[in-house]
């Protein structure tokens, strides 16, 4: 097994907290935001967890996880929410912003899909939340705007909703080395 320092660990660490990865920092926004929200925790319906009065950060990794993807095997009926975080694209003729997506998968299972208090289903209102708590929000330190909210299945044991979040924001123009953040301007901080 590969050994680590201390200093290669604290590297590791230290992406969390610059503001070098709009990915990681937004991934750390919403992570703390889901599971700090009771109707998430709620809506997310795990019994095994809140039978054993788990805390709700035990909910990521198991129900909420910073990727797209699931285990294909199943053993107890649940209910995700997956996001990432991307750009692609800049605005024209702007070399400083860039079109920042944040994407939201609810995945619920067909098995357990309709909310008994409600009788609405699970995926869309796990959606109607997850747009409440993000849509013209200034989480992420601007405007997050929703772009769409589709509803679609997985294999016929899922019922899904996909949810796309854009803000314009600058377009990685620092960078953190020995722990000082500086500004770049087209050259290479050494």
């Amino acid at each position: 097994m590969i050994q680590l320092s201390q200093d290669q660990l604290d590297t590791l660490r230290s992406y969390k907290v610059t503001v070098d990865d709009d990915n990681i920092n937004y991934k750390e926004v919403i992570k703390k935001t889901l599971i700090n929200d009771p109707l998430i925790i709620y809506l997310l319906n795990n019994k095994e967890l809140e039978d054993s009065e788990a805390d709700p950060s035990d909910y990521l990794g198991v129900n909420i996880l910073p990727f797209y993807m699931i285990h294909p095997t199943q053993h107890n009926v649940s209910n995700f929410i997956c996001y990432e975080t991307s750009f692609e694209e800049i605005p024209r003729y702007n070399d400083v912003l860039k079109y920042q997506k944040i994407y939201f998968y609810v995945l619920c299972e067909e098995k357990n899909n309709i909310e008994k208090m409600t009788g609405i289903a699970r995926h869309d209102l796990i959606a109607a939340r997850i747009r409440e708590l993000f849509n013209w929000s200034n989480k992420f330190g601007l405007q997050c705007k929703i772009k769409s909210n589709i509803p679609s299945i997985t294999d016929n044991d899922y019922a899904t909703r996909t949810l796309v979040f854009e803000l314009t924001t600058p377009k990685n123009l620092v960078k953190t080395k020995d722990g000082v953040t500086r500004t770049v301007n087209n050259i290479e901080v050494n």
